[in-house]
């Protein structure tokens, strides 16, 4: 059984460069890259094609998930592809691809995150269902990340 993929978009009050930026180093992956209630200890980010991308994602039970992946996409700042196997409990557990695709709209971005998903244990089917709520938050806390970086006038 194959989980259903997901989409989400958001629309952003900043141009696609500064979005885009915001995925750019593992200091700034580390304040948002999480659902609410999570946080991110540690983050590996080599921003480029073939680089590591790899976060600890903390849960609020203070469980660590492993997701250790690469980058098989970085287009400036249209668009980014990654691939993770996410570890739970010290086994991988599944894989998720996703897209994010950067699109101008006036002086905003709208930002639109794609997932599927590969399952390495049936046990885990229901993980990505949570999803599209996890990435509703997720993104919250990227549009404070953005504002964060507003210069300000």
């Amino acid at each position: 059984m194959k989980p259903e993929s997901i989409e989400i978009s958001r629309l952003f009050d900043a141009p696609p460069e500064r979005v885009f930026a915001a995925w750019s180093s593992a200091e700034r992956i580390a304040r948002w890259f999480s659902p609410q209630g999570c946080s991110v200890p540690q983050a590996e980010v080599d921003f480029q094609r073939g680089g590591a991308f790899a976060v600890v994602m903390r849960m609020p039970d203070g469980q660590d998930n492993h997701c250790r992946g690469a980058f098989e996409e970085v287009t400036a700042p249209s668009r980014l592809a990654f691939a993770m196997e996410v570890e739970m409990g010290g086994k991988a557990r599944f894989r998720v691809h996703t897209i994010v695709d950067f699109a101008a709209e006036d002086d905003k971005t709208r930002m639109t995150v794609r997932q599927s998903y590969d399952l390495h244990d049936a046990d885990f089917a229901g993980a990505p269902a949570g999803a599209r709520e996890g990435w509703r938050t997720t993104l919250d806390k990227l549009a404070l990340e953005i504002a964060r970086d507003t210069p300000r006038g």
